[in-house]
């Protein structure tokens, strides 16, 4: 019970930090903000040196951040497909 409710925050949070990233319009290099700017959360610029930033959603150039919707894209693309029944 523990661990699910655990992945359901952290899948609540990452979905709050997609949506300021398109709320802000930072969906491409030119258009990256700063942590702080985007109103993230302190821990984000740590959580991007470990897994967050191994996801490849979220890509940092010169300090600034911006949303890779075609990365998003593909990891939701990978995620659905372990999900599908094998051998069906």
């Amino acid at each position: 019970m523990f661990r699910f409710r655990r992945r359901a925050e952290i899948r609540e949070q990452l979905l709050n930090i997609i949506e300021k990233f398109r709320q802000k319009g930072a969906l491409s290099p030119d258009k990256a903000m700063t942590a702080e700017e985007l109103g993230l959360p302190a821990e984000f610029k740590e959580r991007m040196k470990k897994r967050l930033g191994q996801l490849g959603v979220f890509i940092e150039v010169d300090g600034k951040y911006y949303l890779s919707e075609e990365q998003l894209t593909k990891l939701k693309e990978q995620r659905a497909a372990r999900q599908r029944p094998r051998g069906w």
